[in-house]
């Protein structure tokens, strides 16, 4: 009777540890991180269909990030009182810092853009595989910037990526279900690939603000937000008034339309907390599983077709990703290497990636 009650003791135990497991934070992101990739282009290819302005829906996820920045560095400071001090003396009074931020503001800004327009013209397996290439360009800019070494395995994991999405890219230009003439299918490429050289620049760039500043990380996304809101509501401005003042300012849209533009702006908080409860690795599993997934669903929906080219691309740029996370380049005096630097501000980039 005794050995029974033990026994269920440690089954009860080992059925809580399980529970614990499942439901912490990291976990939770994980998962979350994980959905939000593979569910975002799906959602803003339906999107897509009710004609909404873009650009209106960028300026809107560029609102929600400065709230949510603001309200964590609220929450930081304690008082309400003291956020106000704390952004007017970091902001304002400091405008030269803040000033140095607008390089990668435009460029955010243009790769928010980019990112409905690539998804308009190209299916979501497409998409994700070849937004993979971020890890070439983020590695050439790396090296060329910010004077990075690369692993052999890092430069072969870069080959494998570029000869997995050429390979999806032929699969796509082979099936007979989509049309390239009516989804401007190259345009979308063309999209997709200059999303990989602006998020690439942009958090180089800003990786070498954050390593010659003593600025709070919070404090510059705040300053990072002001200042690609500024360049959204240009862009809304440039291209979209005359259909604004004609149909107004939400034309199109819908309860799908917010919750896009809602999930865009919080996926990065997501990658966020990955990188703080878990590590660069586990959020590099995240995305390779997504893109298991993307192609899966994309398969079920008919979108594409199960071929040769589209598994051997898959599976080359999914390998490929975890390679280059798995096998870093040792540094010189050996210490440990900072992978999260560029993660951290994730939350200022569009879903992709996704992103950062």
């Amino acid at each position: 009777m005794l050995f029974r009650k033990k026994a269920v003791f440690r089954e009860g135990a080992s059925k809580n540890n399980i529970i614990r497991v499942i439901c912490s934070v990291q976990m939770i992101s994980m998962v979350l991180v994980t959905l939000h990739a593979t569910g975002m282009p799906f959602l803003v290819r339906v999107a897509n269909k009710s004609h909404f302005l873009s650009t209106v829906s960028v300026f809107f996820m560029e609102v929600l990030k400065l709230v949510f920045c603001l309200v964590i560095t609220w929450y930081n400071v304690g008082s309400f009182k003291s956020l106000c001090k704390t952004v007017h003396h970091s902001i304002w009074s400091n405008r030269k810092e803040t000033l140095k931020v607008a390089v990668p503001a435009v460029v955010y800004a243009i790769q928010n853009n980019l990112y409905y327009i690539a998804l308009e013209n190209v299916d979501p397996t497409t998409y994700s595989v070849t937004l993979q290439l971020r890890i070439l360009t983020t590695a050439i800019l790396s090296v060329c910037l910010l004077n990075k070494n690369l692993s052999i395995y890092q430069w072969g994991a870069q080959l494998m990526a570029l000869i997995g999405v050429v390979l999806v890219q032929l699969d796509k230009k082979s099936s007979p279900n989509q049309s390239n003439e009516s989804q401007h299918y190259m345009m979308g490429v063309i999209a997709v690939v200059g999303m990989c050289w602006t998020s690439a620049f942009a958090g180089v760039y800003f990786e070498k603000m954050l390593k010659n500043s003593t600025a709070d990380l919070w404090i510059q996304n705040i300053r990072l937000s002001l200042l690609t809101l500024f360049f959204a509501a240009i862009t809304v401005l440039v291209t979209d008034s005359e259909r604004i003042y004609t149909d107004g300012l939400f034309q199109g849209w819908n309860w799908i339309v917010w919750l896009v533009t809602f999930l865009n702006s919080v996926g990065g908080l997501c990658v966020s907390l990955v990188m703080k409860y878990a590590d660069n690795v586990m959020k590099t599993y995240c995305q390779s599983i997504a893109i298991g997934l993307t192609s899966l669903v994309s398969i079920i929906l008919g979108e594409r077709d199960l071929t040769l080219f589209l598994c051997y691309g898959v599976l080359m740029v999914t390998s490929s990703v975890v390679i280059y996370s798995c096998y870093p380049a040792q540094p010189k005096d050996h210490q440990p290497t900072d992978t999260k630097s560029v993660d951290k501000i994730a939350l200022l980039e569009s879903g992709s990636d996704d992103e950062q």
